[in-house]
């Protein structure tokens, strides 16, 4: 929808002076409300939020790096994300997200879809960030293998091996997992990703011999 250069700039200034999250929303919502649609000026706002203002109910992608990041991996990584999540949109629409790296392995991605959800062609501009950031640091952030803690560390097997893992004693039933493929939200982040290795749906079926 076109408007007007003045009241572009009005609105433009109205929400790059509003940092907070909820009020942000809030006046998103009323503009959108007034124009009936979504004004393109909505393509060069910031619609990056902090993490910690992200909604429990915002959507989630986690990327898994192949190894530990080293905390200028992690500046860099943040530094990028940023910009580039700033500027994420779906079909012309601007994306209300934020991005964090956690453990210095994992890549947390979250969008508030109260406000407009990912398509196809932005979940696809999504990979290629960190396809572009593994080429630039030497990083798999695609990894599939299974992640746990050994003590503080995080180390992983392979997916194929969840049989063996348990057999070998590699984890006990006592082991802290990071199961990625369970989660949908931001909820299900603080709630479910961390678990015991024995409650875990793709671990627990092995534990009934060694437990006998």
């Amino acid at each position: 929808m076109k408007i007007g250069l003045p009241m572009r700039l009005f609105y433009k200034n109205l929400i790059d002076f509003i940092g907070d999250y909820f009020h942000k929303n809030i006046v998103y919502k009323l503009i959108v409300a007034h124009f009936k649609s979504v004004p393109q000026i909505f393509n060069h706002i910031v619609m990056y939020v902090d993490f910690d203002k992200i909604p429990q109910d915002a959507r989630i992608w986690v990327y898994q790096a192949n190894r530990q990041l080293t905390d200028d991996e992690v500046n860099t990584v943040e530094s990028y994300l940023k910009p580039a999540v700033n500027q994420w949109a779906a079909h012309g629409a601007a994306l209300l997200a934020s991005a964090k790296v956690l453990h210095n392995r994992f890549v947390i991605i979250a969008l508030d879809q109260n406000m407009n959800a990912a398509s196809g062609c932005s979940i696809d501009a999504s990979t290629r960030w960190f396809k572009e950031l593994g080429d630039a640091l030497n990083i798999d952030f695609f990894d599939r293998s299974q992640a746990y803690l050994d003590g503080d560390e995080i180390k992983t097997f392979s997916v194929f091996q969840y049989k063996k893992a348990v057999e070998s004693g590699l984890v006990s039933p006592e082991t802290i997992i990071f199961n990625n493929i369970i989660l949908s939200t931001l909820d299900d982040l603080n709630s479910k990703w961390q678990m015991k290795a024995i409650d875990a749906p793709t671990l627990k079926r092995f534990f009934v011999n060694t437990l006998a």
